[in-house]
């Protein structure tokens, strides 16, 4: 699922919207495998982009239903759960974080197999940690989202 870029009422244009589980899920759901964990405390590790002098995010990983909308703004960034049973749309929104409020962006990595997954995690200064992975047919997508998001950084 893909949203293109559109206005909505307050003139913030929406860049993204692309299909995301809770880290571990796109296993779960393709072949039935255990649930994993996000590590948020090695995620800062992982940073591609420093803090450019944000306030740091903690390692607590921000919690998630299995399903979810990742969509990026001009202004945000924004978590939806899923709705619709049999077309996933953009349900009740969950999280919303200025853009400003991104102190890291974590280097998205790939993870091979029949559940291939892009994974990813992003720390949201004084939130905690947004860990999510985009399936095999959103890892494009998920990826141009992701250094979309980079470049649309406010500069300290």
């Amino acid at each position: 699922m893909t949203v293109r870029p559109a206005t909505v009422s307050n003139g913030e244009r929406v860049l993204y919207g692309v299909l995301a589980f809770r880290v571990g899920g796109v296993r779960t759901t393709m072949i039935g495998g255990a649930a994993g964990l996000a590590g948020a405390a090695g995620a800062a590790a992982m940073a591609a982009v420093t803090s450019r002098g944000r306030a740091a995010a903690p390692d607590v990983p921000l919690q998630l239903p299995g399903r979810i909308i990742i969509a990026l703004t001009d202004q945000q960034l924004l978590v939806f759960s899923v709705g619709g049973v049999v077309v996933g749309k953009p349900g009740k929104l969950l999280h919303s974080f200025a853009l400003d409020q991104v102190a890291w962006v974590g280097e998205p990595e790939l993870i091979p197999g029949a559940a291939q997954a892009l994974r990813v995690q992003i720390g949201i200064a004084e939130v905690g940690v947004l860990a999510f992975e985009h399936p095999r047919l959103q890892v494009t997508e998920g990826r141009n989202m992701i250094k979309r998001l980079i470049r649309e950084l406010p500069q300290a």
